[in-house]
């Protein structure tokens, strides 16, 4: 009977972390995917544009990654003026790993500065919903430019 009780309490508390987790519903019931877009009307979920070289960025991200014992450094491609890097992430709990993409970008702006625009993408392996997971990696990944302009 007790037993019974404590299973129950804990289930219940699990349940009610993933309700608090989940910001949007209809979103993260459904979808399994998550990218930085221009239009998005949260922030945090734009591309960043920082003042720093190409290479620069990429030193603060694998930083950041030494950083950060659930996410991974998969692969790095380099190309003339872009770099597109292959992060992982495990879940907590349940050890599920997301994909992360982000491409760095070397822009070249009217006055000659160079700038790296950064995107992202989160993609879940497994399961049609994520409950939120790939926003919330993004968000998450967006520390590593915390400092940078």
């Amino acid at each position: 009977m007790v037993g019974a009780a404590v299973a129950g309490a804990v289930t219940l508390a699990i349940v009610a972390r993933v309700a608090t987790l989940v910001d949007d519903w209809g979103r993260d019931w459904t979808n399994n995917h998550a990218e930085w877009e221009e239009s998005a009307k949260d922030p945090a979920m734009r591309p960043l544009e920082l003042s720093q070289p190409v290479s620069q960025v990429r030193q603060r991200i694998e930083e950041w990654l030494d950083e950060e014992s659930a996410w991974h450094l998969e692969s790095v491609e380099e190309g003339a003026d872009s770099q597109l890097m292959h992060l992982t992430r495990r879940t907590a709990i349940m050890r599920f790993v997301d994909d992360i993409h982000v491409r760095l970008t070397e822009v070249t702006n009217e006055g000659g500065s160079v700038t790296t625009r950064v995107d992202a993408e989160s993609q879940s392996r497994v399961g049609k919903g994520d409950l939120g997971q790939n926003p919330r990696n993004l968000k998450h990944f967006r520390e590593a430019f915390e400092g940078m302009d």
